[in-house]
């Protein structure tokens, strides 16, 4: 039985009002930069799921929501928080919301935020337990996790109970939100008066200034050359990107250390910390560290490179159909996703032929790498970023994962459906191949000091995009971009917060 004391120590707001934002972890504290993500437009009657993988910022998330709704004059007693892995069991779970549902039987609105919910076995039954109560009435449910494969197959099982249409991505902050929301502090921190006006004046154009990649290709360089005079700055705050990708806890960590302490870099501990977690999941749904571990070590062989479910797993000595098993275990997990091949002739992805597999950002790659190799996080990341051909690599994933969220949409738009690339019998690659409403985009990463091919976009494509590190010219469907350029005005679906 959960006592009442204990269910209070996660609602402090019951105690303190909006005032508990002062002794909360998640909120309280001197963070260099509070990262903001969309709103959800909450309505009573609806339950809402957010899928991400761990350290991402759920719980801040949550919390801030909460912060919102009782500045916004929600009574604090008609808002619920439960942290699934505070409970032992399923039981002291419902008893947990049974007690917040006799409490607010004739409330004009209440509100759950279930967080890490996958902790609760069959915890689907409980979002059941709680449309069926009737509290949904007039109240709204929102649910949290970060073992995405029972998020996923258990939200499945709910239909008709106000699911459909209100599930979310909340993934690492893109370059375009990073770059927007840690531009103050940065500036706030450097000596440089050219560097700090060019910075402040970056942000006021980006902010106004986007692209479509379904637009023609002169409105899409119109809006490259309102950035383009700021290339130097975007380069600053790019590196600095590639070393924390999109995790707001790392980008703090390291914002601290380089401004504000006498650290250097990112400490083993931020990676150890995401392990540890990823790894906790895996034993919660009884896989084996040592069959990850050796997927892992061979994705990392092969980074950046086209190989079949066949190859690795004669690598790893299992069968194919472990491999694929596991595969799907950290696509669901969001540690990494497989890029299909397509073929134009039948107009579908090669399902059998090779594929690609990624990291789903710049700090899951450093962390993994650190991981499986034993060596210290900072030393793999100036490795990284000291290897023009590793970066290359880094820079593409980060391209290819930059897309996927640009027009994904759970359950109807994953990227297996609109992005993919293409290898022919010769052995030519296209980088990226992008599914528009009447065709398709080619997108290729060279991300060098000189790119020396000389390009031409392809009939079967609308326009091309050559993404190079500095390097510019539009020639009819052809577009040479900066890859940090082209990153910056590249927004994220309104699916992903």
């Amino acid at each position: 039985m959960v006592k009442f004391s204990e269910i209070a120590l996660q609602n402090p707001w019951w105690k303190y009002g909006r005032e508990f934002v002062e002794y909360d972890r998640h909120l309280a504290g001197a963070k260099p930069v509070f990262f903001k993500r969309k709103r959800i437009a909450v309505e009573p009657g609806n339950i809402y799921i957010l899928r991400g993988p761990r350290q991402v910022g759920k719980t801040t998330y949550l919390k801030d929501i909460i912060e919102e709704l009782i500045r916004n004059g929600v009574s604090e007693r008609n808002i619920l928080y439960l942290s699934a892995d505070f409970f032992t069991s399923r039981r002291e779970f419902r008893n947990a919301l049974t007690y917040f549902i006799d409490s607010n039987r004739d409330a004009s609105s209440v509100y759950l935020f279930l967080d890490e919910i996958t902790y609760i076995e069959d915890w689907n039954l409980e979002l059941k337990y709680l449309s069926d109560s009737g509290i949904l009435k007039n109240g709204v449910v929102v649910a949290t996790g970060s073992s995405a494969v029972r998020l996923k197959e258990r939200s499945e099982l709910l239909p008709g109970r106000g699911i459909e249409g209100n599930e979310f991505f909340i993934k690492p902050i893109s370059f375009r939100e990073f770059l927007l929301q840690s531009i103050d502090y940065i500036t706030s921190h450097l000596e440089q008066d050219e560097l700090i006006k060019g910075l402040r004046r970056l942000k006021e154009v980006a902010e106004e200034t986007s692209i479509e990649l379904s637009h023609k290709s002169q409105q899409i360089w119109k809006s490259v050359e309102r950035v383009l005079p700021f290339k130097s700055e975007l380069s600053y705050l790019f590196r600095i990107y590639l070393i924390t990708g999109g995790f707001p806890g790392v980008i703090n960590h390291y914002l601290v250390n380089r401004y504000l302490s006498s650290g250097k870099g990112i400490e083993p501990f931020v990676s150890e910390i995401f392990i540890r977690d990823v790894l906790g999941d895996m034993a919660k749904l009884q896989k084996q560290e040592v069959i990850a571990r050796r997927l892992l070590g061979a994705i990392l062989e092969r980074y950046g490179s086209r190989y079949s479910f066949t190859k690795i797993s004669k690598d790893i000595e299992r069968n194919h159909i472990t491999v694929i098993d596991y595969l799907e275990y950290l696509e669901e997990a969001f540690i990494c996703f497989v890029l299909y091949s397509y073929d134009f002739n039948k107009k579908r992805p090669k399902w059998k032929g090779d594929k690609k597999v990624y990291f789903f950002d710049p700090f899951i790659f450093h962390a993994v790498k650190s991981y499986i190799r034993g060596e210290h996080v900072w030393d793999v990341i100036t490795n990284t970023t000291e290897d023009e051909e590793l970066q290359g690599k880094l820079v593409e994933n980060l391209v290819i994962s930059h897309l996927l969220m640009y027009k994904e949409i759970p359950f109807l738009k994953i990227g297996k459906t609109f992005l993919w690339f293409y290898y022919d019998r010769n052995g030519k690659e296209i980088d990226g191949i992008f599914k528009e409403n009447d065709g398709y985009s080619g997108i290729e990463v060279k991300y060098r000091h000189q790119i020396q091919e000389s390009w031409k976009c392809k009939e079967i494509f609308n326009k091309c995009f050559v993404l190079s590190r500095d390097e510019t010219e539009i020639r009819d469907n052809l577009l040479l971009i900066p890859v940090d350029v082209f990153l910056l005005l590249l927004k994220v679906s309104d699916r992903n917060v």
